[in-house]
């Protein structure tokens, strides 16, 4: 990104921004990262800018939340969301687990009926994985994807939670059967990561 009419910005390590309906997301990824934090330039309309570093995999991956579509620098195809839903229980993060789901073709409908069906799946359990803080999903302005900032405990209470005896995703009821074999849903990915530089607008 390059400075074009900048504002002023209050640098952070290690911050965990809290994803705002109010906002507009940007995710890009990155292959490291340093160059995920060279990234970072100041400017009118940026809310917050966190870079974060892989986890058990190479890469890092940006967090970036503006006020609107047209304020956002150097998009370069990278995707534009918005936060549909999301909650936030007790704990202090360790690691911020990416979800990312992509459909066959635009359908914005499509896009909120599988995050429903996630919260009900989530309602469905007698109890909730232990060490998972939160789930912030967002809907791509394109239709065809979904993204989960979802912030764990640590790595370790994550993967406890995938190996769990019956578990389908995170759960062990039926329904998470359905949200892992909705209709349409073509590709998707799972990653770890935790922060390492964030900038807030002051």
């Amino acid at each position: 990104m390059t400075a074009q009419g900048t504002s002023e910005m209050t640098i952070h390590k290690e911050q965990w921004p809290t994803p705002n309906e109010a906002t507009v997301a940007v995710a890009r990824e990155w292959p490291d990262a340093d160059a995920a934090r060279r990234a970072f330039e100041s400017h009118d309309g940026l809310v917050s800018f966190t870079a974060y570093e892989g986890v058990g995999h190479d890469g890092a991956f940006t967090y970036e939340q503006w006020t609107s579509e047209d304020a956002i620098e150097n998009l370069e195809g990278a995707p534009v969301y918005r936060l549909y839903r999301g909650q936030r229980g007790e704990g202090t993060p360790g690691v911020l687990v990416v979800v990312s789901v992509e459909f066959e073709g635009p359908d914005e409908r499509r896009q909120r009926d599988w995050i429903d069906l996630v919260f009900e799946a989530l309602a469905s359990e007698p109890a909730r994985p232990e060490g998972g803080i939160s789930g912030f999903f967002h809907v791509s302005a394109d239709g065809t994807r979904v993204l989960n900032y979802a912030e764990w405990t640590s790595v370790e209470a994550h993967l406890a939670a995938l190996a769990a005896p019956g578990a389908n995703g995170i759960g062990t009821t039926d329904v998470w059967k359905k949200v892992q074999t909705y209709p349409g849903m073509s590709g998707g990915s799972v990653k770890r990561y935790r922060p390492v530089f964030s900038a807030v607008a002051a």
